[in-house]
């Protein structure tokens, strides 16, 4: 099966409905709806890949405003239909490279601590490393780990 990546300037409503079913899919109440989905586009980027026409993945990133040179991935997901065949993979590395291609030196990312199979990629495949436990980064109960990564 052949697959595209890339950066969305683009969209129409079909697209942000597909896009933020993903998002749902994969974060639940947490997955980005259009009003978040169109700023990430504008003035953000959102990365995505496609099979043949379909999205069936997608990752958002901002600049850090305080250090230009820091990246911050906001979300990565792929439908679930198509867990376990390295499209997780391929967009984060096309990611890291739209990005260090663009003077970023630093990328950084949150991951919930029960999110082995994802903390077990950033860390063992991309080499990111666990800078901080943050016990409520989105309220009571919901921790992440920051993870980091050097360009």
């Amino acid at each position: 099966m052949e697959y595209r990546i890339e950066v969305l300037d683009e969209y129409n409503n079909n697209l942000l409905d597909e896009l933020v079913n993903l998002e749902t899919q994969a974060f639940g109440t947490g997955g980005l709806n259009k009003w978040h989905l169109v700023p990430f586009i504008n003035h953000g980027k959102v990365i995505v890949i496609y099979n043949s026409t379909e999205p069936v993945g997608l990752a958002e990133i901002m600049r850090d405003f305080d250090n230009p040179e820091l990246a911050y991935i906001f979300g990565l997901s792929i439908k679930e239909e198509y867990h376990n065949q390295g499209l997780g993979s391929e967009v984060l590395n096309y990611t890291l490279e739209w990005l260090a291609n663009r003077d970023i030196k630093e990328v950084e990312l949150t991951v919930a601590p029960d999110n082995e199979p994802a903390y077990h990629i950033y860390k063992d495949k991309f080499d990111f490393y666990k800078e901080e436990h943050r016990p409520e980064e989105y309220g009571k109960d919901e921790p992440r780990l920051v993870m980091k990564l050097s360009l």
